[in-house]
């Protein structure tokens, strides 16, 4: 995404601008499951469950350099789509934990996902200027306490209109 967002934080507490672009990084790639942008190159191990088609945790793959299966070299016969899936020409993948390995790339360029990047800087934004997560709070007392590590919230939540806004880019297989 982004590599910088302007400096957030003041300088009187622990935390600086990139830990809360990491954080919100962090948030947006864990409830959707993959890392959207930017276009990287990565070498997964994977499980199969002894089907013809495996689905990559991507949703927009753009080259497979490898894929080894219990060690075999498999790339030459495979078909693959952008959308994350690969097919064996011939056979099935085995129904074994662990027995994939692919190296691919994938992720868009962050320019093509310009929502997903402004949503990223807001969360970043919102969690070096919010106080943190509610712990507790009482009505009558106006008292309200914060759950933080060493002054820092726990964690940038992501609100109900950013999970939908995030939904496109969500992947949706293996999640129970």
């Amino acid at each position: 995404m982004a590599e910088t967002i302007p400096d957030l934080v003041s300088s009187d507490t622990t935390v600086d601008s990139s830990t809360w672009l990491k954080a919100a990084q962090q948030s947006v790639r864990s409830y959707c499951g993959w890392h959207i942008a930017p276009n990287i190159t990565q070498t997964l191990k994977l499980d199969s469950y002894g089907a013809r088609t495996l689905l990559l945790p991507s949703m927009h793959v753009t080259g497979i350099s490898s894929l080894l299966v219990n060690g075999v070299e498999m790339k030459d016969s495979i078909d693959w789509g952008i959308a994350g899936t690969v097919r064996l020409r011939d056979g099935c993948f085995p129904d074994c934990p662990g027995a994939v390995q692919v190296t691919l790339s994938h992720g868009f360029d962050a320019g093509e996902v310009a929502d997903v990047t402004s949503l990223i800087l807001k969360l970043a934004q919102r969690g070096a200027t919010g106080p943190g997560v509610i712990g507790s709070q009482s009505t009558n007392g106006s008292n309200v306490t914060f759950i933080t590590a060493g002054g820092a919230p726990l964690s940038i939540p992501l609100l109900q209109i950013e999970k939908k806004a995030l939904e496109p880019y969500r992947l949706t297989w293996g999640v129970s």
